[in-house]
């Protein structure tokens, strides 16, 4: 909480560190001889040690300096680095002004006031007392203080736990400032980092409590501390663990007031220990932090700017630069001191240098504050600190643990680097250096996964290369990554198992990147890829489908080009390619080639798969007379193959077909037939092409209960399908469904929810790449704004919008955003340009054979020439829209067209004309309702 900057109501001085502070004489001394300040300069330093220890914000300081005047702050920034300058401020380690993020600032070091009179004020410390100060303000761990002191003062014995660096020391200061005054300033703080031995710590603790030397018996020490209500602090006790646990154990049996306090790499294991593991700060996620405010969200970031600000370089975050830090922070584990240490490199280096040039095995050797403890000098140095207290047997499995890439599971572990001992052994190391910090593990998922630092792999992996182990690991680590990938693929896996594929991701994409280096072994690679490809396809990882696809196809050996291996990844590299975008061609190439090799090896369940997904691409290229065709082909393979879900695929894929050249009532029939078996199905149904076909099946109902006049079930059932694409966590499969369920929204003209679904297609498709849905969610955004009267604007971004997907070869839903366009044109006056495009539209759905379109076409080509002042015409484009939608059987287009008719008839005077008209369409409708049936019925007579 922030003091008030007011006035003191006494003439008063301070000291701090070599420094005399006399605020009425307006001097600053050091160590007697005076110190240059400017004025301003020394009225902010008054300010700031008035308030000692509490953020004073900007704008408090900037009212209480130039109370009369209006700056800005950059004025506030040039007086307070002069005020750092003068004090040394970062000079050998020393801090008395820190910067805390978008708060305000901070005077940190140790302050004596005096009165005019002599009279002590308020120190910063209580005198007497053995506490550390703390050199700098804490930085995101409100909350682990507030946990630890709460579960000290009930339990009297807690450890802070947790991996070199990362911060244990500090929070355990801070918490017993905290809690100091619970025991009247009892509190004793036992640094044991020099301390090798039982009767060392004795002698320490005894000391530290007010013994004489020699009284260190354990007796001795509980006899003194019998009656008191004091705090000990055992400041580092790794190194003496099992000495510790019997002094603590003994502390807490005899001496009932005493509370006890350790810091430490793993746990005691004393009686009544309450263990409180601190975790690192958190940092952005990748694809968090992309501005400086987003990024100063998270504690490791604000560390980093606090501790960059502090080193003299003035450093202030910028947008530009928040992506930068945010990854800095991620990739340093959110570990303190790696972050301080980073920070401490920006005046010399500055960020980009950081984040670009150095690789972990770099960062372990940047050293610190010359007057920190050794252990923490330098990254390296805290591990040393922890990898000498390991047995042999933990120091060997941890240089072998630095393999994996990622995460690792239990069996991973134990085959690939405890294959020269006992399961039970390996069992047993692994929970060792779970315990001192070293291994983490995540218990969140069904079952526990342990990983390592980078800065701790990169060491471990040093150690590994230097005893000459690297090669023949690495070798056993892909070897067991590789058949674990193969027999992921053998089978259909539901959505348990692909999160486990997803958490091994890095292994596998490590092993994949290990047999593409060693060209003696391209079989294994081929094959290895032809497993790997369809798995990245079914986590929605196209780019990394493609390049690995690519590669392997690449480096095919000749023995094996029309081989099973090489099918799925002509499909794999198709279906991430048509997604990702591209000009087409290459993507129509490797579906084309693996369909052909699919049929030379009478393989009729890949030949379905490949033709489901060339299919797809034909619709997304504009050619949906060829795709029909090609539906029709995959379903005639159903005979030869007689299962049920090769047959739902092919049924979802013919309803695709069907729906968008017009044949709406038999395209439902084939969605229905996909949505019975996909409710009594325990499978996964997402297609090892790359997509859910249940779910788009259940679009197309949803599409179709609309455009069969069922309005309110149209809407629920999209709405539950979007849900359901949400929760599958598919990404290209999402996308699909907010675009395809989402077009019942388009119709119904909820503006407010097509935006909504606009801005979600546009975050999933900057997430995972893919490309084509961006233009799909700008052109969608043009739409609105026509609807909206901002036909100028909506036109503009329309266009350009479509541009760009026809360079994407994506011409699955041009010649909507055209019509749209269309309207957009004639509402500016362009009648002209308008009827062109008409035109355009009618030619090009002539061509592609998406005659859903055309109802809607021929509408708006009825408005246009009603507002170019030919009615005649007006009126055959609408009863060719309604004749168009009846032979459809699709009632909206039918009610859209009459509306637009009747309103002519009615400028024409032939109300009559206009209620025979419109009347049959209301009565069909009964409750059912639309805008456009609203309109209609207010049309009646």
């Amino acid at each position: 909480m922030n003091r008030p900057a007011t006035p003191p109501a006494a003439r008063w001085h301070a000291t701090f560190g070599p420094f005399l502070l006399s605020p009425d004489e307006r001097l600053l001394q050091r160590d007697g001889v005076p110190v240059r300040l400017g004025g301003r300069a020394l009225d902010l330093l008054v300010v700031l040690v008035e308030n000692a220890g509490a953020v004073v914000s900007k704008n408090e300081l900037l009212a209480r300096v130039w109370r009369d005047v209006v700056v800005d702050e950059g004025s506030l920034r040039f007086h307070m680095h002069a005020v750092r300058k003068a004090l040394g401020d970062g000079v050998a380690g020393t801090r008395y002004v820190v910067n805390t993020a978008n708060k305000g600032y901070t005077f940190v070091a140790a302050v004596e006031r005096q009165s005019d009179g002599g009279e002590a004020r308020s120190p910063t410390l209580p005198t007497g007392t053995a506490l550390p100060a703390l050199g700098s303000v804490i930085v995101g761990r409100d909350t682990d203080i507030d946990l630890i002191v709460a579960n000290l003062l009930q339990r009297r014995l807690v450890s802070v736990v947790g991996a070199g660096g990362i911060g244990k020391t500090t929070v355990a200061i801070a918490s017993i400032q905290a809690a100091a005054e619970h025991f009247a300033h009892d509190v004793h703080f036992v640094d044991l980092a020099q301390v090798g031995a039982m009767g060392s710590i004795r002698a320490a603790v005894a000391h530290a409590v007010g013994l004489q030397n020699g009284q260190d018996e354990l007796p001795l020490i509980a006899a003194h501390l019998a009656e008191r209500k004091a705090l000990i602090v055992l400041d580092c006790c790794e190194h003496v663990i099992a000495a510790a646990a019997e002094l603590t154990e003994w502390l807490f049996r005899h001496c009932p007031f005493v509370h006890i306090l350790a810091t430490s790499r793993e746990a005691l294991r004393a009686e009544g220990e309450f263990v409180y593991r601190l975790p690192p700060l958190a940092f952005p996620p990748p694809g968090e932090g992309a501005t400086a405010r987003a990024a100063l969200a998270y504690p490791a970031v604000q560390l980093f700017v606090e501790r960059a600000a502090a080193s003299g370089a003035g450093f202030e975050l910028k947008d530009s630069d928040a992506l930068l830090a945010s990854q800095l922070c991620r990739e340093l584990d959110g570990i303190a001191l790696a972050i301080e240490l980073a920070a401490g490199r920006i005046e010399a280096l500055g960020l980009q240098a950081i984040t670009s040039h150095f690789d972990a095995s770099a960062k372990l050797m940047w050293h610190g504050r010359r007057t920190a403890v050794p252990r923490h000098q330098t990254l390296g140095a805290t591990l040393d600190w922890s990898f000498q207290l390991l047995t042999e047997g933990e120091k060997r499995l941890l240089r072998r643990l630095s393999v994996f890439a990622g995460s690792f599971a239990l069996d991973a572990a134990l085959d690939v680097c405890c294959f020269d001992s006992e399961p039970s052994e390996g069992v047993e190391l692994l929970a060792g250096l779970v315990s001192k910090s070293l291994v983490n593990v995540d218990a969140g998922g069904v079952a526990l996964r342990y990983g390592l630092l980078d800065t701790t792999k990169s060491y471990g992996w040093k150690r590994l290369e230097v005893r000459g182990e690297a090669r023949g690991l690495v070798e056993r680590f892909s070897y067991f990554y590789g058949r674990w990938a193969m027999q992921q693929a053998a089978h259909p896996l539901d959505k348990e198992a692909l999160d486990t594929v997803r958490l091994e991701l890095p292994n596998l994409n490590a092993t994949m990147a290990f047999y593409f280096r060693d060209d003696a072994q391209p079989v294994t690679a081929v094959e290895l890829a032809a497993s790997f490809c369809p798995l990245l396809l079914q986590l929605s990882l196209l780019k990394e489908c493609a390049r690995w696809a690519q590669a392997a196809l690449d480096r095919m050996p000749p023995e094996y080009v029309g081989s099973p291996a090489e099918v799925p990844l002509r499909g794999a590299l198709g279906q991430s390619l048509m997604f990702i975008g591209g000009d087409g061609e290459e993507a129509d190439t490797a579906f084309r080639r693996g369909i052909q090799v699919s049929e030379d090896l009478a393989d009729p369940r890949s030949t379905l798969h490949l033709l489901n997904g060339h299919a797809l691409l034909l619709h997304r290229d504009g050619r949906f007379t060829e795709a029909l065709a090609t539906a029709r082909k995959a379903q005639s393979l159903l005979p030869a193959l007689d299962d049920p879900e090769c047959r739902a695929i092919v049924d979802s894929l013919m309803g695709v077909a069907l729906h968008l050249v017009g044949h709406v009532q038999e395209a439902m029939g084939h969605w229905q037939r996909v949505a019975r078996y996909g409710a009594g199905s325990s499978t996964d149904t997402t297609s090892r092409l790359g997509f859910d076909y249940y779910i788009r099946a259940m679009c197309g109902v949803a599409r179709s209960l609309w455009l069969t006049g069922h309005y309110a079930e149209a809407v629920a059932v999209a709405d539950e399908t979007i849900a359901k694409a949400r929760e599958s966590g598919h990404a290209v499969t999402y996308c699909i469904t907010l675009i395809w369920a989402g077009s019942v929204h388009v119709y119904q003209g909820n503006v407010p929810k097509i935006r909504e679904l606009a801005d979600t297609v546009e975050a999933v498709a900057r997430r995972h790449s893919l490309t084509p849905y961006l233009s799909i969610a700008s052109a969608t955004r043009g739409q609105i704004l026509v609807l909206e009267g901002r036909s100028a604007e909506g036109v503009e971004l329309i266009r350009r919008a479509v541009e760009t997907l026809r360079v994407s070869r994506y011409e699955m839903v041009t010649t909507v955003f055209l019509t749209a366009m269309a309207r957009g044109l004639s509402d500016l006056s362009l009648h002209a340009a308008s009827l062109t495009l008409c035109d355009e539209i009618a030619q090009r759905i002539e061509t592609g054979g998406d005659r859903l379109r055309l109802s809607e076409l021929l509408t708006t080509r009825g408005r246009v020439l009603v507002a170019a002042g030919r009615p005649e015409e007006a009126r055959r484009s609408y009863l060719s829209a309604i004749a168009m939608g009846r032979s459809q059987g699709v009632k909206p287009f039918q009610v859209r067209a009459a509306v637009a008719l009747a309103q002519l008839l009615l400028r024409m005077g032939h109300a009559e004309e206009a209620d025979q008209l419109l009347r049959p369409y209301v009565i069909a409708a009964g409750d059912e309702t639309s805008a456009d049936l609203v309109v209609a019925r207010s049309l009646l007579c």
